[in-house]
């Protein structure tokens, strides 16, 4: 009998910083996202923050509150550690 491959997704644990989150996209050109992670290096941040502003951005002309939050999240050994 054969065993499952198990899932790595289902194996990781679930990074603190995502915890009570929910990913949400898009799919587009190549260019666009070249573009924002281009931007993202010029202004010294993260491509989660660019997007958290754009949602902001777009929320507040629609009378919507701006509702993402717009702080970097901590990357790497820095997440693991909370």
């Amino acid at each position: 009998m054969m065993e499952k491959p198990t899932d790595p997704a289902a194996a990781a644990p679930e990074q603190p910083s995502r915890v009570g989150k929910r990913s949400i996209g898009g799919h587009f050109e190549p260019k666009v996202a070249q573009a924002i992670r281009v931007l993202a290096a010029q202004k010294d941040t993260t491509v989660q923050v660019i997007l958290a502003q754009a949602l902001n951005d777009f929320f507040e002309k629609n009378g919507v509150e701006r509702l993402a939050d717009e702080k970097p999240l901590p990357r790497g050994a820095a997440a693991r550690k909370k």
